[in-house]
């Protein structure tokens, strides 16, 4: 992988764990945020529980509307030390500590709300320096993965085809060993026969021969066999390697494909906006209304002439700034 590409992979890597990163702490902030206004919902129901007449809370209740409530209560609960109704006064702190344990619970998942924001904002940082430093998203560099691929798949075309093309060498072995075995069982019948003296000398040394011989087919076949075996292991261990390598240059050509595609969409999107502006539609769609309302002006009763408009729908634009709608 020549040096473009192992910009492009290393780029690509970057930029997905930083969007990874986004992802994750979005979804932390968004239910960060969630428990912060259960947390503020249930503080200014409390708060418009206790509020003394005439204060009005808002919603949701500001800092200072809590404050004096809670100012509000823990006097109320002072001057009825002076009471002998015990159960009013276990009323009136039992209320207090439930407005204070409500306001710390509202402080706490503010904090971590705010912790929260904070680290989305930076993730989204750092994924806006990753798109910033991407390489240059041209049509040559997905030729060159392309290409690249190319290169590795006629390599293991090759190798595929030389592994369908070498002889099954384990099998010539087998049948060398067998035609040995033969020769070996045919010595042994003749050793036997010539200790009876059925046999003459001549026909047993031609026996001795032809085991030889077959004894060394069968090993030389043996050996030509591991050699064989050991080539196709190695064949089988790269290709292996190549088709792993294949397989990283597939998801990098789809992450360079994408981006180069982006950039075309965008190209394509700013073009067509840039020729809809260029036409003018504003002046001639005016024009026409003018003498749109010149006809209703002049026209018999009961005769007019409606504005015309135009509205083109633009939705789902890559651009981030680009409309949903145009309307003239």
């Amino acid at each position: 992988m020549n040096d473009n590409l192992n910009t492009w992979k290393a780029w690509l890597e970057q930029h997905q764990q930083a969007q990874k990163a986004v992802n994750a702490a979005t979804a932390k902030a968004s239910d960060a945020r969630h428990q912060l206004e259960t947390a503020e919902r249930h503080l200014t129901y409390l708060t418009r529980q206790e509020s003394p007449h005439g204060l009005i809370i808002a919603d949701p209740a500001t800092h200072e509307q809590v404050q004096k409530v809670t100012e509000h209560l823990a006097k109320k609960l002072e001057r009825s030390a002076t009471h002998r109704d015990d159960a009013i006064r276990q009323e009136l702190n039992h209320t207090l500590n439930k407005l204070k344990q409500a306001r710390a619970r509202f402080e706490e998942h503010q904090a971590t709300y705010a912790e929260c924001s904070e680290a989305q904002t930076q993730t989204e940082k750092a994924l806006a320096v990753a798109i910033k430093a991407r390489p240059d998203a041209s049509p040559q560099a997905l030729e060159a993965v392309t290409q690249a691929m190319a290169d590795l798949q006629q390599r293991v075309d090759k190798i595929n085809a030389t592994v369908a093309a070498m002889k099954d060498s384990d099998s010539i072995a087998a049948d060398l060993e067998a035609q040995a075995q033969s020769a070996a069982e045919e010595v042994e019948r003749l050793e036997a026969s010539a200790l009876l003296g059925e046999v003459d000398e001549a026909a047993k040394g031609q026996a001795n021969t032809t085991l030889a011989k077959a004894r060394k087919a069968a090993e030389k076949a043996a050996e030509e066999a591991e050699k064989q075996a050991a080539a196709r292991r190695g064949l089988n261990k790269m290709r292996d390697d190549l088709q792993a390598e294949l397989s990283e240059l597939e998801s990098l050509h789809r992450g360079v494909g994408y981006e180069v595609s982006k950039v075309a969409m965008t190209k394509a999107e700013r073009d067509l906006l840039s020729a809809i502006e260029a036409a003018g539609l504003q002046d001639r769609l005016s024009a026409l209304n003018a003498a749109r309302d010149q006809a209703s002006f002049y026209a018999p009763e009961g005769t007019g002439y409606s504005s015309a408009s135009i509205e083109m729908k633009l939705s789902h634009f890559y651009m981030v700034a680009a409309p949903e709608r145009l309307e003239y």
